[in-house]
């Protein structure tokens, strides 16, 4: 497509009689115009994606919120040395009455509850809530530990939101899969 518009944009300015310094200027800017088109009208691969409702009986989901319930041990035992860089994703009942999972910065953790800042806002809810609250810790259905060398461990709800999103849409997203090469088990060495 660049180089169509480009080619007309040359001959067309050509056969206006156009200096060549402003055929060169109109064929760059024709560039800047397909690219924009192409990717914020047509294509769109960096729209923010938003939420995607997943069916509670979804069984990659399943088998994620499994996934993280079960190492829920090995992320308590690293929570200390990473209190900075980890996140947990819980329920949270909106004031419509609907249950949706919200990502929070893990502020403090105790044997039954976690203090969290909320980082992703309900859908469904219209009062105001207090970006700082406390879940149960039954209530938390995922984690995340982002490390110093940038890989991550844990977020297997989000590796199972992108494999929902590659069966459904039929191809892996750009931005999912240079974030799907940063995960790495917990027992894996970091990355040099």
């Amino acid at each position: 497509m660049h180089v169509v518009v480009a080619t007309v944009l040359w001959l067309g300015t050509g056969a206006l009689g156009l200096h060549v310094a402003l055929r060169i200027g109109a064929v760059m800017l024709g560039g800047v115009a397909v690219h924009f088109v192409w990717e914020r009208l047509i294509f769109k691969p960096y729209a923010y994606l938003g939420a995607r409702p997943v069916p509670s009986d979804d069984p990659v989901m399943i088998e994620a919120v499994n996934q993280a319930k079960a190492s829920w041990d090995q992320f308590v035992a690293i929570y200390p040395e990473h209190r900075e860089d980890s996140m947990v994703k819980f329920r949270f009942k909106t004031d419509r009455g609907t249950t949706e999972n919200l990502w929070g910065d893990l502020i403090s953790l105790s044997s039954t509850e976690a203090e969290v800042y909320v980082r992703t806002p309900p859908v469904e809810h219209e009062g105001q809530m207090e970006r700082t609250i406390t879940v149960p810790i039954d209530d938390i259905v995922d984690w995340q530990v982002e490390f110093r060398d940038g890989t991550l461990a844990g977020g297997f709800s989000n590796r199972a939101m992108f494999k929902i999103f590659e069966r459904e849409e039929g191809y892996m997203h750009p931005e999912f899969k240079d974030h799907i090469g940063r995960f790495r088990d917990l027992q894996e060495p970091p990355a040099n």
